[in-house]
């Protein structure tokens, strides 16, 4: 078997020697617009029960008060805030998602434990700018060049989170090569998830999980705390474990570096619906009969999806009870776009899936298993027929917030606003808006968190 190029040692010196005036415009704005994006999600989630409970477990053992933990006056140990950030941060399934390499949700990891240890750190906006780059870089090169983790059963987000969450780590505490190759070392024998935990409150925990794992790692190894020198490429590790041996193309991972960066292309997606990526089709073709042809739900006699067999076996879900549930079930999804006309946050409540009028709607979904339709749905056809006969039908083939149909500024903007207003007042969304769009110019991000502390 032929030696692979040094894989972990060309990233970790990527990382310790990439300059912050080498990275676009593009990519730097962005990234702007990515933690915005993941810091309103992550106070929606506060109330939720998912951060309850997370937060009752964090604060048992004790520790320094070193970070905070967004939208509460909590301060916990750098690791813990990361896993209480990145948990809030995937709580309700509203964060970004890679579209084309199956990266999973990347900013929700990387945010939190960049800013849990910058905040500690004392970061400045282009430190943490530049560490998320970086993150992003690294395990987009990875994945692309690599197979589809989660056919083997496991949760991209955490395996590819852990990574970026100790290069983004690393780029901040500004490592020597050595030392980020140790970090990467140790966060790769903690990265793990499975798949299967999708619609529970475990996918969250896996956000969490990969953050204070990236945060850990990087401490240990700024002590001098040791792991193997070449995890990614050697055999019986990082890459061999998760994707099988003989599976990766070493060469490309490490060719081409920044150029472009993946922030500039092609870059990721943000979410227009609080629900998983693979409904999006759906609920788009959905929303758009509702409002083209004026459908009222009493004169709906049924809904019909097509979707691909693997598609079906995973989000297909006869019986949907809870919130949790239906953000991954996509008769859920469609049965809520023609009974209400939007998606929001409190449609994937407990009480909302319990409805009596909901189980109605739910059963007037029937979806189709379509052969002719490619893995994995590239496109959805929804048609409603109504109960004088009449039936419309659309197509949705590029889901909105897509990075080939993205959301503007101003939507992007407008959902953080949504989000942060029950946590934290109009005045300080409005200010960590400003921080935010101009954070390259700020000295240090403690000047950030402080605006996601309710006041």
């Amino acid at each position: 078997m032929a030696t692979p190029p040094p894989v972990t040692d060309t990233l970790a010196r990527f990382v310790a020697e990439t300059d912050y005036l080498s990275i676009s415009e593009r990519a730097l704005a962005n990234t702007e617009m990515h933690i915005l994006d993941t810091l309103g999600v992550a106070l929606a989630a506060v109330s939720t029960p998912v951060a309850t409970i997370a937060f009752d477990y964090c604060t048992r053992p004790g520790g320094a008060s070193e970070a905070s933990v967004w939208g509460t006056h909590l301060k916990l140990p750098v690791p813990m805030a990361a896993f209480a950030n990145g948990l809030l941060a995937h709580g309700l399934d509203y964060d970004d998602w890679d579209a084309y390499i199956h990266v999973g949700h990347p900013t929700s990891m990387l945010t939190a434990a960049a800013l849990s240890l910058g905040e500690f750190a004392g970061s400045s906006g282009k430190d943490l700018l530049k560490a998320y780059v970086l993150a992003i870089e690294i395990i987009t090169k990875i994945a692309a060049n690599a197979p589809n983790v989660q056919d083997r059963g496991f949760h991209s987000t955490p395996v590819f989170g852990s990574i970026g969450a100790a290069v983004a780590a690393a780029s901040l505490l500004k490592l020597e090569p050595e030392r980020i190759k140790a970090a990467l070392g140790i966060a790769a024998s903690g990265a793990g998830g499975i798949h299967r935990q999708q619609g529970s409150m475990v996918k969250p925990f896996h956000a969490g999980n990969a953050a204070r794992n990236g945060v850990e790692a990087v401490l240990l190894a700024q002590q001098g705390f040791t792991a193997d020198a070449a995890i990614i490429e050697a055999p019986r590790g990082f890459c061999d474990t998760f994707f099988g041996p003989a599976t990766c193309d070493y060469e490309k991972m490490i060719t081409g570096l920044g150029k472009p960066y993946f922030l500039e292309s092609p870059g990721l997606g943000l979410k227009l619906h609080p629900c998983s990526a693979p409904q999006f089709l759906a609920a788009d073709a959905a929303l758009h009969l509702k409002r083209e042809h004026n459908i009222r739900f009493s004169d709906v006699a049924k809904i019909e999806v097509s979707i691909p067999p693997l598609r079906y076996q995973r989000h297909y879900h006869p019986e949907v009870k809870t919130g949790l549930r239906g953000k991954f079930a996509i008769n859920y999804v469609v049965a809520l776009c023609i009974l209400d006309g939007e998606l929001e946050i409190e449609t994937f409540t407990d009480a909302k899936a319990n409805d009596p009028q909901v189980q109605q709607a739910l059963s007037k979904v029937h979806v189709i298993v379509d052969k002719t339709i490619p893995e994995p749905g590239p496109y959805c056809p929804v048609t409603v027929e109504l109960t004088d006969g009449t039936r419309f039908a659309y197509t949705a083939r590029i889901a909105k917030g897509h990075p080939e149909n993205p959301m503007t500024e101003n939507e992007v903007l407008d959902k953080f606003r949504s989000n942060a207003k029950s946590v934290i007042s109009e005045k300080q969304s409005k200010e960590l808006i400003a921080t935010i769009l101009k954070l390259e110019t700020v000295d240090n991000v403690r000047a950030l968190v402080n605006l996601l502390i309710p006041k």
